[in-house]
């Protein structure tokens, strides 16, 4: 599965499901008329043709197109949803850091807490990842910050390989049809 994001700097509304999507999600940042489109789709090929499109009427911040690498589920909870933002390009090492961290140590940490819903790593070409995570509310949201803020570093990983994120972005969810492939976690 692969995805797309649209940032945009004024309120879109909802959106129907482009066509040939698998799901998507409309989100409005908080505090600000900033937000996000993000939309799920069945390969690179129909991910690289939404992400060279561009609505007329809006304005786009960026666009970009990501492999989905992980999705880990436990509801279907989506009235808010943070993007955490890691940078590229990255290296190969850092990027595996980055991912062993989100499956190995972050996942189990933050599973149980009520009102987690889905949670999606996107990885792009030059590996910036990408993780847009949903919940029920913002005490789910601080409940999971502060999960993984407590969470120790597993044997073997280098704190060095992981310097955090470069933004996180908080929004509500306007609109959201996301897909659950089989397998989530």
């Amino acid at each position: 599965m692969y995805a797309t994001i649209h940032q945009f700097r004024s309120p879109l509304g909802t959106h129907d499901l482009a066509e040939g999507a698998l799901g998507a999600a409309t989100l409005t940042q908080l505090g600000g008329q900033a937000g996000a489109v993000v939309t799920f789709w069945p390969d690179a090929v129909a991910a690289d043709e939404a992400a060279a499109r561009r609505p007329a009427g809006t304005t786009w911040l960026d666009t970009g197109g990501y492999r989905v690498a992980d999705v880990h589920s436990v509801s279907d909870a989506a009235t808010y949803a943070q993007i955490t933002w890691f940078d590229g390009p990255r290296g190969a090492e850092q990027s595996a850091a980055e991912q062993r961290a989100g499956r190995e140590r972050i996942w189990p940490a933050v599973r149980g807490i009520e009102g987690v819903g889905t949670s999606y790593a996107l990885i792009a070409e030059d590996r910036s990842l990408v993780v847009v995570g949903f919940a029920a509310s913002l005490a789910t949201i601080e409940a999971v910050q502060d999960a993984i803020m407590a969470t120790e570093l597993l044997p073997g990983e280098d704190p060095a390989l992981l310097p955090g994120p470069d933004r996180v972005d908080l929004h509500r969810v306007q609109h959201a049809a996301l897909p659950a492939p089989a397998g989530a976690r």
